[in-house]
Parts: structure tokens; sequence; C-alpha cells
């Protein structure tokens, strides 16, 4: 099977940075296998040098990575290397990832407070808090829809806490995406679809939303439906290979207002 770093160079999701940053590492390899020179590593991606080791090899592995190198070029045509070599290749979809977090995870690593505010108050919110930050509404009466969404003020990484407000006998769009999100209900009476099962909710109530799951909130009260969604977007809006929100668009017309 091909590694998921193929998968992802022939559905061209990989940024136009990236793409070049990887074709110039494969550049200069190619350099240095034809003219028989040993490459500075330094200059060369992590996978990169690991294809040059293979291709000491023997002269059918320094083929098979010319090959490679010739097809990251044009990835019109399916890629069939051999297993040893799809091993090295799939490094380069964890040189993307670390590339596009690798700051991220030093922080974390480097036991420093990451405070960052002028007074304590900046480090407490509340639902009708004026700094609260409107990220977006949609609102579409034939299918239902009627939400908004606003964001909490504080300087945070991975989470992403974000207030959703439904109105009555409304919905937000099905939808689906990379980040797992935990919903605490605050306020009103709703029902939570995450793909074929169905929960009702209450204030007081916690739901869980896996990553890639196809889920939809549905207000079924009299009142505004709020809730607070804590999603991991910080970490996985940076580390998905693709194009993030193309992937959480509508999936399929309001299931609940279809029974």
């Amino acid at each position: 099977m091909n590694p998921l770093f193929i998968k992802t160079v022939k559905a061209n999701r990989i940024a136009p940075e990236e793409h070049e940053s990887i074709g110039k590492s494969l550049d200069k390899l190619e350099h240095s296998i034809k003219n028989k020179l040993v490459p500075d590593a330094l200059e060369l991606l992590p996978s990169t040098n690991s294809l040059y080791v293979y291709s000491l090899g023997s002269e059918d592995q320094k083929k098979e990575v010319l090959e490679f190198i010739n097809w990251y070029r044009n990835p019109e045509e399916d890629y069939k290397g051999s297993e040893r070599l799809n091993i090295i290749v799939g490094g380069f979809f964890g040189d993307l990832q670390l590339g596009r977090i690798g700051e991220m995870l030093d922080r974390i690593s480097l036991q420093r407070s990451l405070t960052n505010v002028n007074e304590s108050r900046e480090l407490v919110s509340r639902i009708n808090d004026s700094a609260l930050k409107g990220l977006y509404n949609n609102k579409v009466d034939s299918l239902n829809i009627d939400f908004s969404v606003s964001v909490l003020p504080f300087d945070l990484e991975v989470l992403d806490p974000r207030i959703v407000t439904v109105q009555p006998g409304k919905a937000n769009e099905m939808h689906r995406h990379a980040h797992e999100t935990v919903f605490i209900f605050l306020k009103g009476k709703g029902k939570v679809l995450v793909d074929d099962y169905e929960n009702e909710v209450a204030p007081g109530d916690f739901a869980f939303i896996p990553r890639w799951c196809n889920h939809q909130s549905v207000n079924i009260g009299t009142e505004e439906l709020v809730f607070l969604a804590i999603a991991d977007f910080g970490l996985t809006g940076k580390s998905f290979v693709g194009n993030y929100m193309k992937t959480a668009r509508m999936k399929a017309v309001l299931n609940y207002f279809k029974k």
C-alpha cells in the first residue's frame, strides 16, 4: 500500500511552499547521486537524507530513488515503489507535520510559562463578556439553519473554545472536521447528532464529538441553545495536510429535519 504521503501528493494537498521545499531537497539529492557526490545533510530534509542512504545500497535502489524523484515532479501516474522505499517516502509526511507544529512542540517541552497578560481579569471570561469575538454566523431558512459562533478572548495555542448559539427550532450545519471537541451545554434544550447516534441535552450536560464524525446540534426548545465547544483546533488546524476549512463544510442536508 502506498504511504499517506503519496496519496497527499496525488491529491494536491501540499501547500505550495512545502512542495517547493521538498522539490529543492530532492533536486539536490538527484544532483548528488548522478554526480557521485556526498550531499550536505543540513541542506536536505530528514527523509531526503534517508533516501540518499538507501540509494547507496545497490544500483537498483539508486534507480528506484531517481524514479521516485521524477514521479514527485509529475505525479500523474500511480506510484509503485518497493516496500522498503515506501517506508522512507512515508517519512516525508512526518517532515511536513513537524515543520508545521515543531515550534509548538518545542514550547511544550521547554516547561516555561506562556502567561501573556497585563492583568488578572484577562484570564477569565463569561457568557455575556463584551470581549467575546464574533467568528461567524449562518442563516438559511430553507434548511432550518440559524446559529452564531463567538471566540473566547484568550491567547490559546492548542485549545479553541467557542460559544455557539442556536436559535429555537433551528440548527447548525451537518459538518465534520479533524479536531475532536467537547460540548458543554449552558442554556436551552437540544439534540446532538453524531453519525448515526442522537442524544438530547440540557444545561449541565457534556457531549463528545470524535474526529471526522458527521455531527449537528439542533435546538428543540423555545429559547436559545447555548453551549461551549472546546476543541484542539490549534493543533489539528496546523498538522492537517490539506485544505482544512474545506473539510468542515456541510456534508448533507439536515438529518434531523428530514425525519
